[in-house]
């Protein structure tokens, strides 16, 4: 240590200078250590303060940071779901469509129901009830040559035909769509089976061949009546007027062998001859042997 007011190098403990007897300053010296120390201290608390600030800026950096990843996440998650909401939409206004087409085409399809009525419910699966329709308006058309033949074979057909098909059609998509319906319920379960409906169909077109043919000779010989009346008056000069005519045999090339009743209940025996299988177009022959005999 040196003296504050010499220089000179005197003990460190001594408080006053042995050489100039100047008082020393130990005390000022330990302050300044203190200070010197305190402001250490302060620096390194400053120091620790300054750390746990920059901790604290840090942290509170990386929670704004985990924060705008969070809001980030959130938006991009929020922008997925509108994705997927719209895709949801467009999924189902594209439903919508096909449905509203669907719906268009069916109902495009259903204005020609009447005059394809069985195509129309192959095409709907439904085939089965189909075949029993036209099966059902094949004897339908039957009966009603049968009791009346004198009508068109061909327009009796087409008028049961449209007139049943279009308005079963429209029932029966109806209760499928509701009830999942195959066949009615109404019918026994043997229905349902696809060996029924085809032999229906096979046996419903032969009775209709039938009553065609049945329908045919009584439409021709209703009007033979008429013809071998004019034939007995004009080519045999006899008064006689026939009532009925009954085909009794039919022979190849549209020939025909037919019993005449007349007006007093005799019975003549007539050939009957179409042609070109036109029932319209026909010839009638008294045979001169069953004139004499009137």
């Amino acid at each position: 240590m040196y003296c504050v007011q010499c220089g000179k190098k005197i003990n460190e403990e001594a408080l006053f200078c042995s050489f100039c007897g100047a008082k020393q300053r130990q005390k000022n010296i330990g302050e300044s250590k203190d200070i010197e120390v305190t402001e250490e201290k302060g620096n390194k608390v400053d120091t620790s303060e300054g750390n746990n600030e920059n901790e604290l800026s840090s942290s509170v950096a990386e929670d704004g940071q985990n924060s705008v990843e969070e809001s980030t996440q959130i938006e991009d998650e929020t922008n997925s779901v509108g994705k997927e909401t719209e895709n949801i939409s467009g999924e189902k206004a594209n439903d919508k469509t096909k449905s509203s087409d669907k719906e268009e085409k069916n109902s495009n399809w259903g204005s020609w129901r009447s005059l394809l009525g069985p195509i129309y419910y192959f095409q709907e699966g439904l085939w089965k009830k189909g075949l029993l329709i036209l099966s059902a308006v094949l004897l339908a058309s039957s009966i009603l040559i049968s009791l009346f033949p004198q009508l068109s074979v061909l327009w009796t057909f087409l008028i049961v035909y449209a007139t049943t098909f279009e308005y079963t059609s429209s029932k029966d998509i109806e209760r499928k769509k509701q009830d999942n319906e195959t066949m009615w319920k109404e019918l026994p379960p043997l229905f349902n089976k696809d060996t029924v409906a085809i032999v229906a169909i096979v046996v419903s077109v032969l009775v209709l061949i039938i009553s065609s043919e049945n329908a045919g000779k009584s439409q021709l010989e209703e009007s033979a009546e008429p013809v071998v009346t004019e034939v007995l008056q004009d080519n045999y000069g006899l008064d006689y007027t026939c009532n009925d005519v009954n085909i009794t045999k039919e022979y190849e090339n549209n020939n025909y062998r037919a019993a005449a009743t007349l007006d007093d209940n005799s019975v003549i025996h007539v050939n009957i001859e179409t042609y070109s299988g036109d029932r319209g177009n026909f010839n009638v022959q008294v045979p001169y042997e069953e004139a004499y005999l009137l």
